[in-house]
């Protein structure tokens, strides 16, 4: 601290130094006794280091509530001082003039986004309805490959609301994460019955060999999982593959689709980036993959993708030894 308040203080000692020697230089010129000499300059340094001292102690004060309050975010403002330089209390005023208007940029961010919030919360339970309907009048269905063609529709749709709802749920501070104890082979069969009609429409061929229990959340870890399969059959052509396997504490999701273009690949977390595949493909929110790296993060896990065009894509998910259930 010290250091630093001489270093704000060089010019003043500079020219109390100067000052000292000039005078100093004159009075021995006029050839006065050194008593007298003294005498002024004794005084002139006991008062500056008086000032100084005093001076010295204002300044840590300055510093110890700059340094409390730099990481405050809260209403509390910086209190003016007349003790204070005038310069350092205009700073504080701007200081003070930035936070306020810094709160209030919050708050009317906070509640745009809590409209936003309760806007697409409103709609999702809304939507619910009409689906419901669809479903109805697809089981009644009599022609029953229109049926599976309306099924696989309808499948998209409860898909495309389940994002929405996972985005609001993840974009929360409080989410509702509960750690136990899941067997990844049983998770995933269950989300391939899900995708069972397009398995089954473009006889893709699936291998799930996972031995393995992790500690996590069972409802995120099937959203993670569900997002993974749904990519990698929208991008698997017909008669093709998909392969689930571990390799100590990593999963992997293997497909033999049409892969990702080198340069897609080191943003394809990003959220609203569909790439090449997704612009040719129309469909493509890119929101999948982004709400799956952030589930993923929030869970502890990571994911790694790699890829070959016209060859495939390998997801990889690797937990941590301490969520390994042994």
């Amino acid at each position: 601290m010290l250091k630093f308040y001489i270093k704000d203080k060089i010019e003043l000692l500079s020219t109390l130094v100067v000052s000292i020697l000039s005078i100093s230089i004159i009075l021995y010129l006029y050839d006065l006794d050194l008593e007298i000499i003294l005498y002024p300059i004794t005084v002139i340094l006991i008062v500056f280091l008086v000032y100084f001292v005093y001076d010295y102690y204002l300044f840590k004060k300055r510093i110890k509530l700059l340094n409390l309050e730099k990481e405050n975010t809260n209403t509390t403002v910086y209190k003016i001082n007349k003790k204070y330089p005038t310069e350092y209390n205009l700073y504080l005023e701007v200081i003070n003039n930035l936070k306020k208007e810094s709160i209030k940029i919050i708050e009317k961010t906070n509640i745009e986004k809590n409209n936003i919030t309760d806007y697409y919360t409103q709609w999702v339970h809304q939507i619910k309805t009409p689906i419901s309907a669809l479903s109805f009048l697809i089981e009644n269905e009599e022609d029953a490959n229109q049926k599976r063609l309306l099924e696989a529709e309808l499948f998209k749709i409860e898909q495309y609301v389940e994002l929405v709802l996972t985005y609001l749920r993840l974009d929360v501070d409080k989410n509702d994460f509960y750690a136990e104890n899941v067997k990844l082979q049983t998770l995933i069969n269950k989300v391939i019955k899900k995708h069972s009609n397009i398995f089954i429409h473009k006889k893709i061929s699936i291998e799930n060999n996972v031995d393995l229990t992790v500690i996590s959340d069972k409802k995120w870890l099937e959203f993670v999982f569900d997002q993974i399969v749904s990519n990698s059959l929208k991008y698997t052509s017909k008669g093709g593959f998909l392969k689930i396997y571990r390799e100590e504490n990593t999963l992997f999701i293997e497909d033999n689709g049409i892969g990702i273009q080198p340069d897609n690949l080191p943003r394809i977390f990003e959220k609203g980036y569909t790439g090449f595949n997704g612009r040719k493909d129309k469909k493509s929110s890119g929101i999948g993959l982004y709400l799956t790296k952030k589930t993923l993060d929030k869970l502890g896990h990571k994911i790694e993708i790699t890829s070959e065009l016209k060859k495939g894509t390998v997801v990889k998910i690797i937990f941590s030894k301490e969520n390994i259930k042994r």
